[in-house]
């Protein structure tokens, strides 16, 4: 039998001490405008005018449909996303409406300079790799999963 990783080796942890340091960062900025972090994926997936159906937009956020279904109805009562009609009617399309754009933004921009300096820190290069890589990780292991 193999010996276990010693616990901080581990990448399970090592993966989600990662993605707390990244989003660190971000809380208190997506906080002071009344929304949660998963909220903000939402919003950010939908910028740009995309519309998107919620099974896309629920693999795209990392967000259980569930989960998401609550979301999408919190922000439509803000005023920040609304349906659009569907070629098929058992599908759910959503949109950000201009409010929402507006919001985006307008948050956008403090976004970006939290995403600088994590690059100033780790190295843009590094980053731009690290991300390519971990893409990778994850497509081999989904592709072991449908194998």
């Amino acid at each position: 039998m193999a010996e276990a990783p010693l616990y901080d080796d581990s990448l399970t942890i090592a993966l989600l001490r990662a993605r707390d340091a990244v989003t660190a960062p971000f809380r208190e900025h997506v906080a002071e405008a009344g929304l949660t972090l998963q909220q903000w994926r939402v919003i950010r997936a939908l910028a740009g005018g995309f519309e998107l159906d919620t099974t896309t937009l629920s693999r795209r956020c990392v967000i259980l449909p569930p989960s998401l279904t609550r979301m999408l109805r919190f922000l439509s009562e803000q005023g920040l996303v609304e349906q659009v009609p569907a070629s098929d009617r058992r599908q759910r399309v959503v949109r950000l409406t201009d409010q929402g754009q507006q919001l985006f933004d307008r948050m956008w921009v403090t976004s970006q300079e939290k995403y600088a300096a994590i690059e100033a820190a780790f190295g843009t290069d590094e980053t731009r790799q690290l991300v390519e890589t971990l893409n990778r990780f994850r497509a081999c292991l989904e592709s072991q999963d449908h194998a």
